[in-house]
């Protein structure tokens, strides 16, 4: 039997077009939420928000650069008029970037801010933009999608990646004892490898050179080894877990950083 740990609450999910946030949408819509699903793929998106309605869910989507404060603000405002005020905040979307790989001296100043920008501002613009609403309502829950190189490094990522990835659970600490005593938990989970688009086409797509991709696969090849559970997490893993966070039975869970990774960390 179906849990409905969300029924009759709103939730706005970004990255919502694939990977850990299209899980994450059509999981908290089986659960009975309201989803605004929220993504620069425009098909991707409506895919998403299809497939929510087909199982008898209520969604829609929202085209938003989560990097544009004024885009967040506007999408935040459309998503509440649609679909009614925001309980569940899942902060998904991101972006990695290889470079670096060949060493700093590699990492342009364009390719720093926009990794910083999508995964470290965009939460940011998001959670200030709801943060007072639910504040005001005595009730919410975020969760950041951070990484195991938020906790410890990326074997792949950059620093880039790795810097705004820890920046956020920073950001998830403050916020929680921020925002804690006015009735809203917000905390992250720390995925590990996850079998997802960004993942699969990261060789290919974000290494420049040759050599770039040669050191990319070899990464991935030692952190595999070193992998208790020898295979990647799947985006439906991860999307429980923020389901969990985000739901009253983690009433009393607030600031965590949750390690998801088979174990390939463990502090």
């Amino acid at each position: 039997m179906t849990k409905l740990r969300f029924q009759e609450r709103t939730a706005l999910v970004t990255g919502g077009a694939s990977g850990i946030g299209r899980a994450t949408a059509l999981l908290l819509a089986a659960e009975g939420a309201a989803v605004a699903v929220i993504d620069r793929d425009e098909a991707g998106a409506s895919a998403t928000r299809e497939a929510i309605e087909a199982a008898g869910g209520r969604a829609a989507t929202f085209l938003c650069d989560v990097a544009d404060s004024a885009e967040v603000v506007a999408t935040v405002a459309a998503a509440e008029k649609a679909l009614g005020p925001i309980d569940v905040l899942a902060n998904v979307a991101g972006t990695a970037d290889t470079a670096a790989i060949a060493g700093i001296e590699a990492l342009e100043d364009e390719r720093w801010n926009r990794v910083l920008a999508v995964n470290l501002s965009g939460p940011f613009y998001l959670c200030r933009a709801l943060l007072p609403g639910m504040a005001a309502r005595g009730r919410g829950a975020v969760v950041n999608v951070s990484s195991l190189a938020g906790r410890s490094k990326s074997a792949g990522g950059g620093p880039a990646y790795t810097s705004s990835k820890a920046g956020l659970l920073g950001l998830t600490r403050h916020l929680a004892f921020d925002y804690g005593p006015r009735g809203i938990r917000v905390n992250a989970i720390c995925p590990g490898g996850v079998d997802t688009p960004m993942i699969r086409a990261g060789a290919a797509n974000l290494a420049g050179t040759p050599e770039e991709t040669e050191a990319f696969m070899r990464r991935i090849s030692a952190y595999e080894f070193f992998m208790p559970i020898k295979r990647l997490s799947s985006p439906e893993e991860q999307a429980a877990a923020i389901a969990f966070l985000a739901s009253d039975e983690a009433s009393y869970i607030n600031g965590v950083s949750l390690d998801i990774n088979g174990g390939l960390f463990m502090a």
